[in-house]
């Protein structure tokens, strides 16, 4: 029994003389024209299209980034502006502000660590000392 490999090159054996005679016309026009124009003087221009074609992500990711930069600094100006819009009789004073800050901060560190975990544990200033002056801990079950 023939395998599909052999069936399929009986078959097409006699194109291969016709694919043969095309190879060698393409061939012979492609080393015609390299020998009619030098690559370093035919494909100048071909040489820069391609490097700002190769460049136009990066000029387009660029672009962008500009345009929100410019975006942002327009908005930071009418911010800006609206701050100062605010009645001064709405604007806490300076302690009040503080107060708040500590306040603030007091019950962030209370999310972080309940009370109870930072009293059962008894904390420890360690002194930076060199490895030699250590005292050798030990443990033991």
């Amino acid at each position: 029994m023939k395998t599909p490999h052999e069936i399929l090159f009986k078959r097409h054996q006699a194109a291969e003389s016709k694919l043969d005679a095309i190879r060698e016309t393409v061939v012979a026009s492609v080393d015609d024209r390299r020998t009619a124009n030098p690559p370093a003087i035919a494909d100048h221009n071909y040489a820069w299209r391609e490097f700002w074609f190769s460049l136009r992500w990066h000029l387009a990711g660029m672009g962008a980034a500009w345009l929100v930069i410019v975006l942002l600094n327009l908005n930071i100006g009418r911010s800006v502006s609206l701050a100062s819009a605010m009645p001064r009789e709405k604007i806490p004073s300076a302690q009040i502000i503080l107060a708040s800050l500590h306040e603030n901060r007091r019950e962030l560190l209370e999310m972080i660590q309940p009370s109870e975990s930072r009293e059962a544990r008894p904390s420890k200033l360690f002194r930076l000392q060199p490895r030699s002056e250590r005292p050798d801990e030990t443990l033991t079950a």
